[in-house]
């Protein structure tokens, strides 16, 4: 993204076991450590795009975080991204594991800040949308489905409309 916006900062918030190597390697980059509270909401507030590059999140609450905030989001498509983002309305996702594509995808957000503000309020809407009723609801309907012995692609498509 630097090579395409030399302004362009990137940050990098949290921790973990690749955290030396980073440093290591993207000097460049500013590493912010663990945040939470207003910290992390800060965080969050600054930025403009928030590129989750990570295969191997269970969920990914940041997704959901970062579309609460407003922030036009590119992550994988699995987990928490998969549900809640509609690439090209409130977000990008690209194949898991597809390095190469997460690339491209990511300068091309980049490249095209008009699209911006609405990814950004369609992002917001969609996480203001996620709500415990909905995820109860949707809770519900798996177990029930299962309980029939129903495969529980019929309900996983109804859940992914949570939030989306």
């Amino acid at each position: 993204m630097q090579k395409t916006e030399p302004r362009a900062r990137c940050v990098l918030v949290g921790d973990g076991p690749e955290r030396p190597a980073l440093e290591k390697k993207f000097p460049q980059f500013c590493f912010a450590g663990m945040q939470r509270g207003p910290e992390l909401a800060a965080h969050y507030a600054s930025a403009d795009v928030f590129v989750f590059p990570s295969t191997t999140e269970t969920f990914g609450n940041v997704v959901t975080e970062a579309m609460a905030s407003g922030l036009v989001v590119l992550a994988f498509d699995y987990a928490a991204a998969r549900q809640h983002i509609r690439t090209g309305v409130n977000g990008a996702t690209v194949p898991l594991g597809e390095a190469g594509v997460f690339l491209a995808a990511a300068e091309a957000l980049l490249a095209d800040r008009g699209s911006w503000p609405a990814l950004r309020a369609a992002a917001r809407a969609a996480a203001l949308d996620i709500t415990w009723d909905k995820i109860v609801a949707c809770f519900e309907h798996e177990l029930l489905q299962a309980q029939a012995g129903k495969p529980t692609g019929a309900a996983t498509v109804a859940c992914t409309a949570v939030g989306g």
